[in-house]
């Protein structure tokens, strides 16, 4: 694994386009190969080669939450005992709000949520309180583009829930699954691209890529002042390991990287708390992704209905 792999990966996590179900995904990898300075051949092989690794093997379809008026929160948690850690993640698992989970060597795990205003958002935070044991839980806000669909029509979902199961399905596939035709299937896909309602995303497992070791750096800032030259030192700091990362939030940053060895890790600690904007830092070594976007898909469901139900009260 090099800087070039890293720079592929990262875009693989954070470009649509270059999803393998996009039909322009060769002219894609062409573009990000000129952004990159790389030949274009070496770009689709690096590509082919960590689909094949099993880190992005998988991908799926996010339901942008905003679609139903939901927000997405990230929640750190650090379980007590760790021995019970496997029980508490059947649990947690089982949690309607929890749409992804990060397992991280040791106590550490990372939830997503998703919440329809602060009662909701609390009363989930208290359901995790609960299942973990966790004395302190950090919760860093995740702001998505809104939505525009206005409603789902039951090609949509069905649309949806083909690409759920495998969002590298082209236009064809689902076409002939579903009895429609290849043009209707690519112009609804399309069009809730373009309204930001559904995201092929790629379910990582990123400790399956060989010599590469799965880190998240995450940091609190001295105050909001800091907050800017941190990112744009960390980004800086950290071009030929970072993955991805997260900014929004005015208290809390964090970025995933990409150690070459875990000799790595204490010396990305020591980095980030010579840092003069950070107040402090922590380090965790991710294992296991886990993505549950059938949930989202039920609650598009869940609303379908409801808003059917609605109509036919009007008739």
């Amino acid at each position: 694994m090099d800087q070039l792999d890293v720079k592929i990966l990262r875009a693989l996590i954070s470009e649509r386009d270059v999803a393998p179900s996009n039909p322009k995904v060769k002219s894609s990898l062409r573009a990000l190969a000129a952004r990159l300075g790389a030949d274009d051949m070496t770009v689709v092989y690096r590509y082919k080669k960590l689909q094949e690794s099993g880190c992005m093997s998988v991908w799926s379809l996010l339901l942008n939450p905003t679609f139903f008026g939901y927000s997405v929160m990230e929640v750190m948690v650090d379980v007590q005992p760790e021995s019970a850690k496997p029980d508490m993640i059947r649990k947690l698992k089982l949690v309607n709000e929890i749409t992804g989970i990060v397992d991280f060597y040791g106590r550490g795990l990372r939830l997503f949520m998703i919440y329809n205003g602060e009662e909701s958002r609390s009363r989930t935070v208290e359901l995790i309180s609960r299942i973990t044991n966790a004395e302190k839980i950090t919760q860093t806000r995740t702001p998505l583009p809104r939505s525009g669909t206005k409603r789902l029509t039951e090609t949509d979902l069905a649309i949806i829930r083909s690409l759920s199961r495998d969002a590298r399905k082209s236009a064809v596939i689902i076409a002939k699954e579903l009895k429609l035709s290849a043009k209707t299937v690519r112009n609804r896909i399309d069009k809730l691209r373009k309204e930001n309602t559904i995201f092929p995303f790629p379910i990582l497992n990123i400790e399956n890529v060989p010599g590469l070791i799965p880190i998240y750096l995450s940091y609190v800032y001295t105050n909001s002042e800091a907050k800017a030259p941190v990112d744009r030192a960390v980004i800086s700091h950290f071009d030929s390991n970072y993955l991805t990362g997260s900014f929004p939030d005015p208290d809390i940053g964090g970025v995933m990287l990409g150690a070459s060895s875990v000799a790595d890790v204490p010396r990305f600690m020591e980095w980030a708390k010579s840092q003069k904007g950070i107040a402090s830092a922590r380090v965790d070594i991710a294992t296991t992704t886990l993505m549950f976007p059938e949930k989202l898909i039920e609650l598009a469901e869940l609303r379908s209905k409801e808003l059917g139900m609605q109509k036919n009260s009007l008739i």
